[in-house]
């Protein structure tokens, strides 16, 4: 007769307590007896009832934020001692 190892018989243990305390089938519920009644919030910081209105917006606000980086390295290159316009 072989001895498990302890490792395999932690192992054996484990999966038939996980075979023990599963479900055969999960019961149907009634969601009714758990609904609650909230009030209608919007939780949107803005106003988009105007599609096109809230498109330009977003667009000018994440544009601003894509072209922010090109205008810094524009300014480092074209000012007064910058890489392109060296004082000298």
């Amino acid at each position: 007769m072989t001895s498990l190892s302890p490792f395999a018989t932690h192992l054996k243990i484990a999966t038939l307590n996980t075979i023990r305390r599963r479900p055969a089938a999960v019961l149907p519920s009634n969601s009714s007896t758990r609904m609650t009644h909230a009030c209608e919030y919007h939780n949107m910081p803005f106003d988009y009832s105007n599609r096109s209105r809230f498109a330009a917006k977003a667009l000018a606000y994440m544009g601003f934020g894509f072209s922010l980086p090109f205008i810094a390295v524009g300014w480092q290159w074209h000012k007064p001692g910058g890489y392109k316009n060296p004082s000298s």
